[in-house]
């Protein structure tokens, strides 16, 4: 499975140890579902989740967390955006997102905000899943 993973699930998965967004980002690390990710989305993701908010809700050293963005950029599969469709979305950073899904040839969007993003992804036959739905999506096939 091809996915893009919305910078609030990797938040979810630095601040707990549990739940679906862990489990479906240590299945990227461990390569069993395919991370796409360009320059800006990972920018978005140190610039995030290494506020110090998500540093002292996730008991982690920000090198700890620095060290796992890294791992996930290591393993992730570069994407660049060769044609942008916006404005898809009223939300710029939605609007990053779906390029780099549609330009990405992703199966899901993995995100918290389904409502926003799931009409305009469904127009280019790209599912918008939580982390638990895309952990059943991947559990069935």
């Amino acid at each position: 499975m091809r996915v893009v993973l919305y910078t609030s699930v990797l938040v979810a998965a630095i601040r707990s140890d549990r739940g679906a967004a862990k489990v479906l980002v240590n299945l990227i690390l461990i390569s069993k579902v395919t991370l796409l990710l360009n320059y800006l989305v990972a920018c978005e993701y140190r610039a995030v989740g290494l506020r110090r908010d998500h540093l002292s809700a996730s008991k982690g050293s920000q090198g700890e967390i620095a060290r796992l963005i890294q791992k996930l950029e290591d393993v992730a599969e570069p994407v660049e955006i060769f044609k942008s469709y916006r404005p898809l979305s009223p939300d710029p950073n939605d609007d990053l997102v779906l390029d780099l899904a549609i330009n990405g040839r992703a199966d899901a969007i993995v995100t918290n905000n389904i409502r926003h993003l799931r009409e305009p992804a469904a127009r280019f036959h790209i599912a918008v899943l939580d982390a638990r739905m895309a952990l059943g999506t991947i559990k069935s096939s």
